[in-house]
This record gives structure tokens, sequence and C-alpha cells, in this order.
């Protein structure tokens, strides 16, 4: 009788205690605290674009122009990275005999690739050309995993020069990656602005 008046008690608590008040797991707090941020964030975008619909668009075009400041350096990176790939491994039989990759060689390469048609990699083997001659002027510390438009911003030149790097720097990125046209003539033009000489600010 004892087992059987049980039974139905057992029952009862195993009910109870299976909902889900009584159901014990690891709480997450980092997932919460992500959560909780995120709304956060929503809500106060949600009252930026009330109170100040004109700043709230400036908020939002700052954000596309960094993704895409950020898609460009991604892309350089790749197209950087295939490029040297691409270049065959000598064997170690081979006498090691290997021309100097300075700014005169980038921009014999710049040339020869503008004369096959390929303008747009043209560019990007001249502005390596134009950087590395500042870097030898002591006006740029060069390095190949830096972007162009970081070059430009790093380097130390006057205004006058400083507006034209940025000239060169801004027709690369539309031939390079925003489909601008680019050409005999558009890749000529750009070789004569990038010919001159570059001086460092006056002090």
């Amino acid at each position: 009788m004892a087992q059987t008046a049980s039974t139905p008690l057992r029952a009862a608590l195993d009910s109870v205690f299976a909902s889900d008040a009584y159901a014990w797991r690891p709480r997450d707090e980092t997932g919460a605290m992500i959560v909780r941020w995120w709304q956060r964030l929503l809500e106060w975008l949600s009252g930026l674009q009330e109170a100040s619909p004109l700043l709230f668009r400036l908020f939002v075009g700052a954000l596309v122009l960094l993704l895409v400041v950020i898609l460009a350096h991604a892309v350089w990176l790749l197209v950087r990275t295939v490029r040297g790939a691409a270049i065959p491994v000598e064997s170690e039989a081979a006498p090691a005999i290997s021309e100097r990759r300075d700014a005169a060689w980038y921009r014999r390469a710049a040339d020869a690739a503008a004369e096959e048609g390929r303008y747009a990699e043209a560019l990007q083997l001249a502005f390596v050309g134009v950087a590395l001659t500042l870097d030898a002027r002591g006006l740029l510390r060069y390095h190949p995993a830096k972007t162009p438009a970081e070059c430009s911003r790093e380097a130390r030149l006057e205004p006058h020069d400083s507006t034209r790097l940025r000239q060169l720097v801004g027709t690369l990125y539309a031939c390079a990656f925003g489909g601008a046209e680019c050409g005999a003539e558009e890749y000529g033009r750009w070789r004569a602005l990038a010919a001159g000489e570059w001086h460092a600010p006056a002090h």
C-alpha cells in the first residue's frame, strides 16, 4: 500500500521538477552581454535617427566608407599575395642570381605590363616604384603589407607633393578596384605625374 501511495506523489514531484522553473543550466554570460550591447546599439541608433536624421546619415556614411576602405585593403593584400605566389620559385641547384627589385625594377615591370595591356596591374607596380623611391629618400617607411592609402597618409611630404600622391592613389584605386577606364593614355598621365621630384616638408 505504501508503495502504491507513493507512486502518485513521485509522479507529481517529477512533473513539478521537470518544469522550466527547476531546469538548471549554466548561464552564458558572454552571450547575454553581447545581446544586451546589441540591443543598446540598436536603441541608440534608433534614437539618433529620430533626434538628428542628418547626423544619423553621416554616421551611416562613415560606416560605409570604413567598410569600403577595409574591402579595398583586403583586395590589395589578396592581389599582392596572388601575384607573389605566381612568381616561380627557382631551384636551389640553379645559380642564386636574382635582380634587385628596387624602384627602377618596378617601373620597368609596370611599363612591361602596360605594353601588354594590363594597365591596372601596371599602376599597382608603378605605385610600388613610387613608394620605394620615397622610402629611399627617407620620406616614407615602406612595407609591402601597407596599402597605397596608408603610404599616402604616412609619407612626409610638402603639401603640394602630398596632394599629388593622394591623386595618384585615388586614380590607382579607381582603375584597379573601382572599374574606372584605364588605358594607355590614363597610364601615361599617371606615370608623368608620378615622375616628378618629391620634396620633404619645410621645417
